[in-house]
């Protein structure tokens, strides 16, 4: 079958075809935005509205010359020779863009398309600020689409793009903000009972991102808790049923598997593998929130070496070194193995992962892959400056540091390990060249004062 998506209105004048930068997106942009699932958002939706639609040709045109700057550095920045170039193209999508809402004020499809290729943008040019504020204007779109549906003069094919295309990369992207503290609607892509039977490896990641999107909600606020030592029974319970959940889409996908093996069907291994990592992250970090400490995370050694090998199937480490690309759009292993250092303490577990940062995209949505190794390499040296017996980092040397917004969590008694770190967003503006970072520890236990280790880390 072929899925043909028409233009939203004929009056759009059909612009010329021969757009190298369309070109470029169409074959060496759209697919990898994805990552390991076939999306017909970039390859499809955004590419046939490219040909009628003046805002979302320029805005592709943006993110084309941006992108080719960003192959031919080793850290994406605002400074290649299609600076610009792109600029010139992202103010032309604006001004057709809003040429276009004040011709068409309830039409959605345009708009919302457009606010996801201006945060492909953004997160290729490390704005992660200005990122999430097309992020929020998407949500606010749905959300307004979501109480006037029925006065809007979206066309039915529209609204069936928007549901197919739109709304799961905004349920996807509701993850994205909750790791970085932004508080967005829940957002189900399909009103669906809640963990019913995966369909394929697509629906799987659909529910795995909705119930993720639930846990990393109640880890932050757990956090907090945690911190002011007011962690209840109500916690608890809220805590096992989302384990519950984990637990249940597990069985289903084995159960989904079992299905395609049964008809003679082939599974796509690396969206399988990229769906585990980011099970296994998810199931470590819900089980261990509610414990105090750092310590918690050494009962999951096996599961972090799960983790860490479905992360190796994915990167291939084997095969001939290959240049990672500049950007996912979507959330691939980076956040996991990121966690992976911070908090397995195995010290081969731990350095397989920190080498597999290596190989994730260099912008990995809102995560930078330099930063995240540069970081991870120094919180095992200086974990491991004080071992005990075993090779473990000592109570004594774990360490915190602050949250997003400065505010630090206090966790009970552990008096040696690197305690949860924050992934620094911002290079030094006092040391051009270096990512500065806050360690933290409590050496003289829980009532004891933090110890804190300012560094600057060289890039």
């Amino acid at each position: 079958m072929i899925t043909v998506y028409l233009p939203p209105t004929k009056s759009q004048p059909v612009l010329p075809l021969n757009d190298r930068n369309v070109d470029f997106f169409h074959h060496n942009i759209a697919a990898k935005l994805d990552g390991q699932f076939d999306s017909e958002f970039w390859s499809k939706l955004v590419l046939q509205l490219s040909h009628s639609e003046p805002s979302i040709r320029h805005a592709v045109s943006a993110v084309s010359l941006i992108y080719q700057d960003a192959e031919t550095s080793s850290l994406l920045s605002t400074g290649g020779r299609n600076v610009i170039q792109a600029e010139k193209e992202w103010n032309m999508a604006v001004k057709k863009l809003s040429a276009r809402i004040q011709a068409s004020p309830n039409s959605n499809l345009v708009p919302l398309v457009c606010c996801l290729l201006f945060t492909c943008i953004e997160f290729l040019k490390s704005n992660i600020e200005s990122s999430m504020v097309h992020v929020q204007s998407g949500f606010n779109i749905l959300a307004a689409l979501a109480r006037s549906r029925s006065a809007s003069s979206s066309t039915s094919t529209d609204l069936k793009a928007i549901e197919d295309n739109i709304v799961p990369i905004f349920s996807r992207l509701n993850v994205l903000c909750s790791l970085h503290g932004i508080m967005t609607p829940v957002l189900h892509a399909r009103e669906t009972e809640e963990d019913s039977a995966q369909q394929d490896l697509i629906d799987s990641r659909r529910q795995l991102f909705e119930i993720s999107d639930s846990c990393i909600r109640f880890i932050g606020e757990a956090n907090i808790k945690l911190a002011n030592f007011q962690i209840d029974i109500d916690d608890f319970i809220e805590q096992i049923k989302l384990q519950i959940r984990l637990e249940k889409w597990r069985n289903q996908l084995d159960e989904l598997l079992a299905r395609i093996h049964a008809v003679g069907d082939h599974v796509k291994e690396d969206s399988l593998n990229l769906l585990m990592v980011h099970y296994k992250v998810v199931y470590i970090w819900t089980k261990v929130c509610t414990i105090p400490g750092e310590m918690a995370t050494d009962s999951y050694y096996a599961d972090f070496d799960e983790l860490v090998h479905y992360a190796e199937l994915l990167a291939k480490p084997s095969v001939a070194a290959v240049a990672p690309p500049p950007i996912s759009f979507e959330l691939q292993t980076l956040a996991p193995l990121y966690y992976t250092v911070l908090k397995c303490r195995h010290p081969t577990i731990r350095r397989r992962a920190l080498e597999l940062v290596r190989l994730a995209p260099v912008r990995d949505a809102l995560f930078s892959a330099r930063h995240a190794y540069v970081t991870g390499k120094r919180v095992i040296e200086l974990e491991e400056l004080n071992l005990d017996v075993q090779g473990m980092p000592l109570e004594i040397s774990r360490i915190d540091s602050p949250s997003r917004d400065n505010i630090f969590y206090r966790m009970p008694d552990e008096t040696s390990r690197i305690w949860g770190l924050p992934l620094p967003e911002l290079e030094s503006q006092v040391y051009p060249g270096t990512l500065e970072a806050e360690f933290r520890t409590k050496p003289f236990g829980l009532s004891g004062e933090w110890h804190t280790i300012k560094e600057y880390i060289k890039l």
